[in-house]
């Protein structure tokens, strides 16, 4: 048997590529953010409200997709939302006006909204509680290393051909990946559980309004849970932030070219996120059998540790390659890092039955803030100008960034307090539950 378990690699790699191809599809727009600006008229407040809108489709879509993957096949669903972003993606680069744009975007968060719940709740019953926060690890880096690959093929694409072919020429792998992930065995439903484990898919009946209470209800119930809700929430608004805003901001503040900063700044995500998430995930299977409640303080240590790296790295006057860029790179890595333990935890506190469900809650909180966040960074850069050498004005990001981060040391103390009711909530959610 594969080191892996039972069904041995091969869905951790397809699962893997889904991420890869939504992140690289949602990276390549901040890659080319400043030419599209130029191109569309779009100011900095409608540069935020482009993330926005793909959050806004994800929030309203996010605990109806977790509870439809929940009662149909997880394949199926992962594969027709694949065709959904590949032509959304394709559109976008005959856009002619940001509305058009922003509508576009929103197609993007809706199959996301699908997807991740049922990626992460099929990683659940591939792979077994020993290899479970590995599979996580890659299963949630791959996403952050999209991104970066997004923005650096963003930034060289479209300063080799223009913005539009940057966009156009990343929507062509998703059609292969669909194909991947439909050929995939069925696993059974808590089936890598050390509990009784339900038929595969047995229900294929609506998600109803009675069926969402029930779940909803019983999934707020877990104290631990709410914990990881509000603490995903605001990790994902700083990551989603530096994705966003990570080219413009070294232009500004660095002084870098747009190339060079899409170079920079999609090295540092995809460096920093490597290493974190594959850490990350090692720790949580190697040390969660000695400490009572490892995965939660893994992730708390790490959060506050990376919020406290990217505060100093926003500084100005700081050594650009000296010390802001080793700061940014070991912030990004150590924020990933809490990620495979959060969703480890997030998997192993719920029933099996449930876990689509938990995840799409999961994702309403994180994209909550996450759909405030970039906006927010514009707002307040707006607010600051600063003047670049060119003589043009534009806004502060760095003061945007300063002002933000630290609320992320939030998020790693209500780790700290769930923790407390992590082994009480994992021996409850051993009982086989049926949905309703």
């Amino acid at each position: 048997m594969s080191r892996w378990g039972r069904y041995g690699g091969r869905p951790l790699v397809a699962l893997c590529l889904v991420g890869l191809v939504d992140s690289v599809d949602k990276g390549v727009l901040p890659g080319v953010l400043p030419k599209v600006q130029r191109d569309l008229g779009i100011s900095d407040a409608q540069a935020g409200l482009l993330y926005t809108s793909l959050i806004v489709a994800s929030l309203l879509l996010a605990v109806p997709g977790g509870l439809l993957s929940d009662r149909k096949d997880r394949r199926v669903l992962v594969s027709l939302m694949l065709g959904v972003w590949a032509g959304a993606t394709a559109l976008a680069a005959a856009v002619q006006s940001f509305w058009q744009l922003l509508t576009l975007r929103a197609a993007l968060g809706a199959g996301d909204a699908v997807n991740d719940p049922a990626v992460q709740s099929l990683v659940a019953d591939y792979y077994p509680a020993e290899v479970r926060g590995r599979a996580y690890a890659w299963q949630r880096v791959v996403p952050t290393v999209g991104t970066g690959l997004g923005l650096g093929l963003g930034a060289a694409l479209g300063a080799a051909f223009g913005w539009r072919v940057a966009v156009l020429a990343v929507a062509v792998p998703g059609i292969t990946v669909a194909l991947l992930v439909r050929r995939l065995p069925q696993p059974v439903r808590g089936g890598a559980d050390d509990t009784t484990p339900l038929e595969p898919d047995p229900v294929h009946a609506p998600v109803d309004p009675v069926g969402v209470r029930h779940a909803l209800r019983q999934l707020l119930a877990v104290r631990s849970l709410r914990a990881l809700l509000l603490a995903t929430a605001v990790i994902n608004g700083i990551l989603t932030s530096l994705g966003f805003w990570g080219v413009t901001y070294h232009v500004r503040a660095s002084g870098m070219s747009e190339g060079k900063a899409g170079g920079i700044a999609g090295g540092l995500i995809l460096l920093g996120a490597i290493a974190g998430g594959i850490l990350g995930g090692q720790a949580t299977d190697r040390f969660r059998q000695r400490f009572s409640g490892w995965p939660m303080l893994l992730a708390a240590l790490v959060t506050a540790g990376g919020t406290l790296c990217l505060m100093g790295s926003f500084l100005d006057g700081i050594p650009v390659y000296a010390v802001r860029l080793p700061l940014q790179t070991l912030g990004v890595a150590l924020v990933v890092a809490a990620l495979p333990p959060v969703t480890v935890t997030t998997a192993e506190v719920v029933p099996a039955a449930l876990r689509g469900a938990a995840f799409g809650l999961l994702k309403l909180f994180a994209n909550g803030l996450g759909a405030i966040a970039p906006p927010l960074i514009g707002a307040l850069a707006d607010t600051h100008k600063i003047t670049l050498r060119s003589g043009e004005v534009v806004g502060d990001l760095g003061h945007a960034f300063r002002l933000t981060a630290p609320l992320v040391l939030v998020g790693a103390a209500l780790l700290l307090l769930g923790r407390r009711h992590l082994d009480d909530d994992v021996a409850r959610a051993s009982a086989p539950v049926a949905v309703p």
